[in-house]
């Protein structure tokens, strides 16, 4: 999971300074994440109206536009295919993507949930000349539930520490074109959980804007060997309800199991508009 730092308890410090398939997968996990975004306030106002022992919710969705590098397996006995859609190509290649972000916080205690879907396509000619070229349309949804503690809130500083799961499930279909060999063409898909540890932060620049980011590290073997998940961008606060949000992802995920190859890096520019209440 990529933690997004609660934005409603940003607005509540601002307030006080300045007054089995993919597509199976993904509408189960978007039951699930509905289902955290719904949980009802737990707790009253105190006399003073202070929100602190108040639950705090925030749901931000958001388009990426992410390009794709790595390597992911063609077929067996066959080197794996290089793939390579750079940031300046992903217009050209990009399908519908998107994340969308829930986050519940009561106190220093706060729990959040993370949806991706990812389409992409990218081409490479590492099989000639056995194959012309390779092209590999990629899909993922990838789940994440995270268990977080305010460790830091200065006022203008507030940082979480956490660790929970998250689940990727991954359909890959390689076209190989003509060359010395007949064309092939071969789909696959696979899912798995790997366990994810790391933090994120929200730092007040001025009353409206501030900079927001995360870090997240996982896998170690126990199902991918190794993902990796960083995040930077800029809020700007319209109300203590509304922010648009931008940035810049760079997810990792290196997975080798039987058959299934994938070892890619996804990366680009998010924007997006998040809801607190």
């Amino acid at each position: 999971m990529n933690q997004q730092p609660d934005p409603s308890e940003h607005a509540a410090r601002q307030r006080r300074r300045t007054g089995a398939g993919p597509m199976q997968t993904m509408r189960a996990v978007v039951a699930l994440c509905g289902c955290i975004a719904a949980t009802p306030a737990a707790a009253e106002r105190d006399e003073g109206g202070s929100t602190a022992d108040d639950w705090s919710f925030s749901v931000a969705p958001y388009f990426w536009a992410a390009g794709i590098e790595g390597t992911t397996g063609t077929l067996p006995g066959l080197p794996p295919a290089k793939v390579d859609m750079r940031f300046a190509d992903i217009f050209d290649d990009l399908q519908p993507s998107g994340m969308v972000f829930f986050t519940a916080s009561k106190g220093r205690l706060g729990f959040a949930a993370d949806l991706q879907y990812v389409e992409t396509e990218a081409k490479s000619h590492a099989l000639a000349p056995l194959f012309g070229q390779e092209r590999l349309r990629s899909t993922s949804v990838v789940a994440s539930a995270l268990v977080n503690y305010l460790v830091l809130d200065d006022g203008r500083l507030s940082m979480r520490l956490g660790g929970g799961a998250r689940l990727w499930s991954v359909a890959t279909d390689v076209k190989l074109s003509g060359g010395l060999l007949p064309a092939r063409r071969r789909s696959s898909d696979e899912t798995w959980v790997d366990p994810i540890i790391g933090g994120g932060g929200v730092f007040a620049l001025s009353p409206k804007v501030s900079a927001r980011g995360w870090a997240y590290i996982g896998g170690f073997g126990v199902a991918s060997n190794l993902t990796a998940d960083l995040f930077a961008g800029l809020d700007y606060r319209f109300t203590d309800s509304i922010s648009a949000t931008m940035g810049y992802r760079w997810v990792k995920v290196d997975y080798d199991k039987d058959d299934f190859l994938y070892d890619v890096r996804q990366q680009g520019i998010a924007t997006g508009v998040i809801f607190a209440f």
